[in-house]
């Protein structure tokens, strides 16, 4: 993930995009209900007829534009959004590659560069789901890993790798409060299923990092610690999605194609974007700000 927020920068910059970290925005910028740029913590405002945003649209429509700018009827439909998650997120640096029962050896193998899923049976799944329904953290957690390191070893020092864990569940409550021994029992749960097809898991991993849903909310910004910007569910999917404002472009997972790393919310803004541009509607918004 990392390198593809990399490349995305580097082709940024490259095109003369200036980029700016650590630049929090409070303030989306509007005049006769049209978008005209954001005003940054410290004072600083950043002024253009384009303004994309790509967070969660309950802090884009909630937080950072006067509930009075908008219709009645949008704002009700963004506090009724739903962005429940019960994901924790943990990452592992190994000091070696887990040696499987069923495919023994350390060495690289064609598996180790494939996803590894902790998903015994859908009886499996289904327990843990409905621990988390009930409020308990699953016992035997669900699990899509990876080891990013065996496709690109640049990413930590030779002859180590890093291992992400994608896992399932914990009840959605857990977004208000931090639950920290709970979580760190929960990755020990994690650590254990997984040891139990390779030997030598636990006793690889130097470091781990345990994210829970207060953390994705705190840190991430991501509302009730869903990656997605939003359940996706069959009623907040397609036409349900959220619409842009005039001059204010939304590419996050939010959007329509939204929900994992495809690139389609961003593709789907330019379009807009070039599309309006072509109308001769962002050139009109230009002159009335200058």
């Amino acid at each position: 993930m990392g390198a593809v927020a990399d490349a995305i920068h580097r082709s940024a910059e490259a095109a003369g995009a200036d980029v700016r970290t650590d630049s929090r925005v409070t303030r989306v910028l509007l005049r006769n209900g049209r978008a005209y740029g954001v005003a940054l913590e410290g004072g600083d405002e950043l002024h253009a007829p384009i303004v994309v945003t790509a967070i969660h649209p309950k802090l884009t429509f909630l937080q950072h534009i006067d509930r009075k700018d908008l219709p009645d009827d949008f704002v009700a439909d963004i506090e009724r959004w739903k962005s429940r998650s019960g994901v924790v997120k943990i990452n592992l640096a190994l000091s070696e590659l887990p040696d499987f029962l069923a495919d023994p050896g350390t060495e690289l193998q064609d598996h180790h560069t494939g996803s590894l899923m902790m998903a015994l049976s859908n009886e499996y799944m289904q327990q843990a789901f409905q621990e988390a329904r009930a409020g308990m953290a699953a016992a035997r957690p669900f699990c899509e890993g990876c080891i990013p390191t065996t496709l690109d070893p640049t990413l930590c020092p030779e002859g180590f790798h890093t291992m992400s864990l994608f896992t399932q569940w914990v009840p959605h409550e857990w977004s208000a409060q931090p639950h920290t021994e709970d979580l760190e029992a929960y990755a020990d749960r994690m650590i254990d299923a997984y040891t139990e097809l390779a030997p030598n898991f636990k006793s690889s991993i130097l470091h781990r990092q345990v994210i829970g849903p207060y953390e994705m909310e705190q840190e991430y910004g991501l509302i009730g610690g869903n990656i997605f910007h939003g359940e996706l569910s069959a009623e907040q999917l397609f036409h349900m999605r959220p619409s842009p404002i005039a001059g204010l472009y939304q590419a996050s997972s939010a959007t329509h194609g939204g929900g994992g790393v495809c690139g389609i919310p961003g593709h789907h803004a330019a379009r807009e974007i070039l599309k309006d541009r072509k109308r001769g509607r962002l050139k009109r918004l230009g002159r009335t700000q200058a």
